[in-house]
């Protein structure tokens, strides 16, 4: 690196510290590279193969031809600069394409490009892509050109690897919330097949005894407590299930569950909008979950009266907000609820947002994509 590399360098350095996308780091790099090598056209590349490569990042100086994004080149793995550093994983050159084969002397040809350099992209032991730079010029560009640009790909190859480590990250928690929903619903599925069935069929012997009892009898009398408190073990079951993963969410969908839910709301609910299709399991519980903690918040703290929830599908993503007419003043580091959905919420790819002045009533909102 030179000193009049700096601050090219800088520029890339900043963004991947900032943790931008990685197509915003690939467009800044080709930009710098053209910076550093003064070459007219400049290609970032992830390898496809030995021969085959796609173009992810670009810039071109005015008038300059080239491939755009997503386009895919074959390369000569001998005779070409994105051949070479792929092959020895250092950077390279070719001051000419006299000798290459393929789909790239010819695609040179058209866009006027003479020769160019490329410094390999390393995520790892893994020959990523490459960072190339061709010019229009007849005579080649400078000397350790190739090497000017190696500094820039380590900058790309560490974007790269933060892209990963994030997916990965994104992965193992979406992961971690199928399993625990799937938990939820075999144990749902354990309280409304077994145990509530046993209270079911204890209820229905005790209504047999009490049939046959003296009225007004002791054991009669008996007998109504104990049918009063297995009604309220059942009750307690349900409002156990449902808490764990409604019946109605499984078998019916999130437009039933919501409907359901706001039902057994205590403050007032319009529901706004809901959505008619399905939509993988974790996406249904989350919102659901989300509309349900939100629910129960403006109801036990916010001492709202009316409440507005809409979840609306936008084909691409799931708008889903919840609005009450309380006291505000919602702190989400205040209580364990709004904080785990906020999780939640992050697994899915959303972000959850709150707004809750201090009595100007409580909103709350996350877009879930759906890719």
């Amino acid at each position: 690196m030179t000193e009049e590399d700096a601050p090219a360098l800088l520029e890339v350095a900043t963004l991947v510290a900032a943790g931008a996308p990685p197509e915003t780091v690939f467009a800044a790099a080709a930009e710098q590279a053209a910076r550093v090598s003064g070459a007219e056209a400049i290609a970032v590349l992830r390898y496809l193969g030995d021969e085959r490569a796609v173009v992810v990042g670009t810039w071109r100086s005015g008038g300059t031809r080239g491939m755009p994004v997503n386009a895919e080149l074959d390369f000569d793995p001998r005779h070409s600069a994105v051949g070479l550093a792929r092959s020895t994983g250092r950077p390279a050159r070719a001051d000419d394409y006299d000798r290459a084969r393929g789909e790239l002397p010819v695609m040179m040809k058209t866009f006027g490009l003479r020769s160019s350099v490329a410094a390999p992209i390393l995520v790892g032991d893994e020959i990523w892509g490459a960072i190339a730079a061709s010019t229009t010029r007849d005579e080649p560009l400078p000397p350790r050109a190739e090497e000017r640009l190696a500094a820039l790909a380590l900058l790309t190859a560490d974007a790269v690897a933060a892209a990963r480590a994030r997916e990965s990250l994104t992965e193992s928690r979406l992961r971690l919330v199928e399993a625990a929903d799937e938990d939820r619903r075999r144990l749902e599925r354990k309280l409304h097949e077994g145990y509530q069935q046993h209270i079911l069929a204890l209820t229905l012997k005790l209504r047999t005894a009490r049939a046959g009892a003296e009225p007004d009898s002791e054991l009669a009398a008996l007998l109504d407590a104990a049918l009063e408190d297995a009604g309220h073990a059942n009750a307690s079951l349900q409002a156990l299930a449902r808490a764990l993963y409604p019946a109605a969410l499984r078998e019916r969908g999130l437009a039933a569950a919501l409907q359901a839910l706001a039902t057994r709301t205590e403050a007032r609910v319009s529901l706004r909008e809901l959505p008619r299709r399905r939509f993988p399991a974790v996406i249904e519980a989350t919102v659901y979950f989300l509309v349900a903690e939100a629910l129960a918040n403006a109801a036990a703290h916010a001492e709202a009266s009316d409440v507005q929830a809409l979840v609306a599908d936008r084909r691409d993503r799931l708008i889903v907000e919840v609005r009450d007419d309380g006291k505000g003043g919602a702190d989400p580091q205040a209580g364990t609820g709004l904080r785990a959905l906020a999780d939640r919420a992050a697994a899915v790819g959303a972000r959850l947002e709150l707004e809750s002045p201090s009595g100007g009533g409580t909103v709350v909102r996350a877009e879930i994509p759906l890719d």
